[in-house]
């Protein structure tokens, strides 16, 4: 990525191009990993498919197991997403603004809605989490019984690196408001 930094309102500081660098690194790094639960789930229901089809003896772990690896990775994936511009926007009025209005609308986003909002779900979900493990609650869909602590601790995570990419993202709304332009362009992608 080459971003100029020259412009007539001076330099964008460059503690902010490490910023960004290191956390859209961070957010790539751990988005792949979490994607690599995707594997765990194809390998254990194609297990649960053979050992029900093949040998009638249905495992008792594959749903729980499958359930809380897809949600927990689709949470745990949320500051992927945000790195990758994945969510949704609603596009109907957005490419008729100047660069720097949208910088204005995304950094006033970020500030008034985003970081509140998973500040509070952060807070709310860590005390769920650790009622969670100190009750030792266990699942109520099968005969496993699975603790469920480990569940419920990947809302939390899942906000605390959504956050993480929120400053990133917020760096950048700067970037566009002080040059005109963005960042570094990036196609809009599903994840």
């Amino acid at each position: 990525m080459s971003v100029d930094t020259a412009s007539p309102r001076g330099e964008f500081p460059s503690i902010y191009y490490t910023i960004i660098r290191v956390i859209d690194g961070f957010s790539d790094v751990t988005g792949r990993l979490i994607a690599l639960s995707m594997l765990f789930l194809v390998v254990s229901i194609t297990y649960e498919v053979v050992a029900r089809y093949f040998f009638h003896a249905p495992t008792i772990w594959v749903y729980e197991s499958s359930y809380m690896v897809n949600g927990a990775a689709f949470m745990l994936g949320c500051g992927y997403a945000l790195f990758k511009g994945a969510h949704v926007r609603t596009d109907i009025f957005w490419e008729m603004y100047s660069e720097r209005t949208k910088g204005i609308i995304d950094l006033v986003s970020y500030i008034v809605l985003f970081f509140p909002t998973m500040i509070t779900m952060m807070f709310i979900s860590i005390d769920d989490a650790w009622t969670s493990y100190e009750l030792g609650e266990r699942s109520q869909e099968s005969v496993w019984r699975v603790a469920m602590w480990p569940f419920r601790a990947s809302i939390p995570l899942s906000a605390l690196l959504f956050m993480i990419q929120g400053i990133s993202e917020t760096l950048k709304c700067w970037y566009q408001i002080r040059f005109g332009r963005e960042f570094e362009h990036r196609e809009k992608l599903e994840v």
